[in-house]
């Protein structure tokens, strides 16, 4: 028994904290450090404080080995599964493509993406956002950063959402975690395809990096493999989130129609307010001591970004969505060395997606009692599917306008 630290029962894949998981880091933040018996005990944090200084401290709190509890059995992702000095490395390979400027340079592609994807479904007056809507456009977006083929976009994504979306213990885990694999070896072919006739995309950046920079293939891939699991999924969960919450809040809907300039901070607040990755796990290197806690070397140590964003001594009404929060320091991206490197393109998504469905979809009404969470928000805090009816609205876009600015 951990001394001088409560022990809980927290379960991050359990349909409890699906149901309650607000009121859940509330009470985890009222004792600080807890410990969790589950996936062979780990420690909790969820204050703001602490979970920003472990985030920073990559000497202490090492990303080395699997971040997410229990492992999925995947393989190495990187720069995920990676401390200094390769975490740089691996960063500074992708880096060009995942500056403000180059995903501000995204927005038309990702603007066609959504066109031609509501285009698809506008005449029905009726679709779901998530796997109509949500789930596309980012997979889409993805693959064209990458140099594969948008339309691809479906059979990769599958296996994806279920490995994510399928506790371990479920049945269905071990058919998507083949499917994954299947994935991996598919990147190894594009890889060395690539070395034999390269294109001016991001697989032949990689692999004709030199000098202290050089990557293997076998790292490229593991660099693919991040780049399609951060960029399909988490970005999908948070435009239905958004989406979600916008039709159970009329008035800030019209808001953001009436005024699309609070979109760029109205994505910063959905962000904040539901996480689509509640947290990441570390191990300790050392022994040390958080609020009289002792943990010692080789612990596992879980970082509750989704709790540090409702921190009520960092963020005024933290479990109130205001629209122009400002300043909105959320830690959904992380901090330090391991801050996604996708934030800036997540966020450029988000503007496109939620301008074009507040202009086409513009009184969208949910299906409430169709909405389904998948098996597990564990890993991805996020709804499977969420039913819509709208009136068709083919005409031009306005609020679109903004995200190209």
């Amino acid at each position: 028994m951990p001394a001088g630290c409560p022990i809980v029962r927290f379960d991050h894949h359990s349909p409890e904290f699906a149901d309650d998981l607000w009121e859940i880091y509330d009470g985890l933040r009222e004792a600080r450090v807890a410990y969790s018996e589950t996936y062979g005990g780990f420690y909790v944090l969820s204050r703001y404080e602490d979970v920003y200084a472990a985030a920073r401290d990559d000497e202490t709190f090492s990303s080395d080995r699997e971040v997410v509890l229990p492992a999925t059995g995947v393989g190495r992702l990187i720069p995920l599964n990676a401390d200094p000095p390769d975490l740089q490395r691996y960063r500074s390979a992708l880096f060009p493509y995942f500056t403000q400027r180059a995903a501000e340079a995204m927005a038309p592609e990702i603007r066609r993406f959504t066109t031609t994807t509501i285009d698809a479904f506008i005449e029905a007056g009726r679709c779901d956002l998530i796997t109509q809507l949500a789930a596309p456009v980012p997979a889409m977006t993805t693959l064209e950063l990458m140099g594969l083929p948008p339309e691809d976009w479906a059979i990769l994504a599958e296996p994806l959402h279920d490995l994510i979306a399928y506790p371990t213990d479920h049945p269905g885990h071990e058919s998507a975690r083949a499917g994954v694999w299947a994935i991996r070896e598919r990147f190894a072919a594009e890889v060395a395809g690539r070395a034999t006739e390269p294109r001016g995309d991001m697989l032949t950046h990689l692999l004709g990096l030199e000098g202290e920079g050089t990557l293997s293939r076998d790292e490229v891939v593991d660099l693919l493999m991040m780049v399609t699991i951060g960029g399909f999924d988490t970005t999908m969960a948070a435009i239905g989130s958004a989406l979600l919450y916008l039709e159970q809040h009329p008035d800030e809907r019209r808001r953001l129609v009436a005024d699309p300039g609070l979109l760029p901070a109205a994505v910063d607040e959905f962000l904040r307010f539901e996480a689509p990755v509640q947290g990441f796990a570390r191990t300790v290197t050392r022994d040390i001591e958080i609020g009289g806690c002792p943990i010692a070397a080789g612990e596992t140590v879980f970082l509750l970004w989704g709790s540090a964003n409702r921190d009520p001594d960092v963020f005024d009404r933290p479990d109130e969505m205001i629209l122009d929060r400002q300043p909105n320091r959320h830690l959904t991206f992380g901090v330090g060395g391991h801050r996604c490197l996708g934030s800036h393109l997540a966020r450029v998504e988000m503007r496109v997606v939620l301008a074009e469905a507040l202009q086409r979809l513009g009184d969208y009404t949910i299906l409430h009692g169709e909405v389904r969470w998948p098996q597990s928000v564990g890993i991805l805090y996020g709804r499977a599917h969420i039913p819509a009816t709208f009136t068709p609205d083919p005409a031009p876009r306005r609020l679109g306008d903004v995200v190209d600015r």
